[in-house]
């Protein structure tokens, strides 16, 4: 069985994360750890993020957070990229997003604070066109109660079709397809949609069999893209088997997420 990656694709893990200690500071051993992992299976840069999951997050609590991603991306330049997370209530985060930016990070990442179709998102998705960077956005349509009582507001894929209508500037990314929940039930919602500014990631430790040729086949090829979110082994392996051609590997492990960055103004 295939368990590693060719160097020749040069993999983009978009989706991942860096995380603070006990102390509050960067945890690094969790981050060269990361790094480790990304080389034993063949992945050349990652998109990492700091989110936090409380209801309500401040300017103070989400600056920190961010923090720590700068100071990881300083670390491993070469390897790390950042997505800015922020809570759209707070008017500080078009602030943060722009300070974010200006050190070079490549998007902004939304938890479950508000859904992603939420008129609060407003300032937050004009400022993401306005510099030309993704939103990355943390998805999933979960069944079980307890999931639901702690994600109320856990944007699934109807609402991102809401949010493509209401902000057809901003780019999207529905996070993890793989992270949980119904899967399927999220891809037949979305089963023909071509739009240039909606992106889907195959993130999180589901592998069922046939998920990431159904998301290649419920939303194309150009807008899917390489992830994980912390589960590196079945993120590698699922795409590995999925019976993928090289060109399709290519546009998925590369080549859709650069077009991405290359979008930045």
């Amino acid at each position: 069985m295939k368990t590693r990656l060719a160097w020749k694709f040069h993999a983009v893990d978009m989706h991942n994360h860096v995380w603070g200690n006990s102390s509050g500071r960067l945890d690094r051993d969790g981050m060269e750890a990361l790094i480790a992992e990304a080389d034993r299976y063949g992945i050349e840069r990652i998109g990492i993020s700091c989110p936090l999951l409380a209801p309500r997050v401040g300017a103070t609590e989400f600056r920190n957070a961010n923090d720590l991603v700068l100071e990881a991306i300083q670390c491993h330049p070469d390897r790390f990229f950042g997505f800015c997370f922020v809570d759209p209530a707070d008017s500080g985060a078009v602030p943060e997003i722009r300070r974010c930016a200006a050190h070079g990070m490549a998007g902004i990442k939304l938890y479950h604070q508000h859904l992603v179709c939420d008129e609060i998102q407003r300032p937050v998705m004009e400022e993401a066109a306005r510099l030309g960077i993704p939103v990355l956005m943390h998805a999933g349509k979960c069944t079980d109660p307890a999931t639901i009582a702690a994600q109320p507001n856990l944007s699934h894929a109807g609402h991102f079709l809401r949010a493509l209508e209401m902000f057809p500037d901003t780019t999207l990314i529905q996070a993890h397809i793989g992270g949980g929940g119904d899967w399927e039930w999220n891809l037949r919602m979305l089963d023909g949609l071509r739009n240039p500014r909606y992106f889907i990631d195959l993130g999180g430790s589901v592998c069922d069999v046939n998920i990431v040729r159904r998301t290649v086949e419920a939303v194309g090829i150009d807008s899917v893209l390489f992830a994980t979110d912390m589960s590196i082994a079945e993120g590698v392996v699922k795409i590995l088997h999925a019976g993928l051609t090289i060109r399709e590997l290519g546009k998925i492990l590369h080549h859709n997420w650069t077009r991405l960055e290359k979008m930045k103004k």
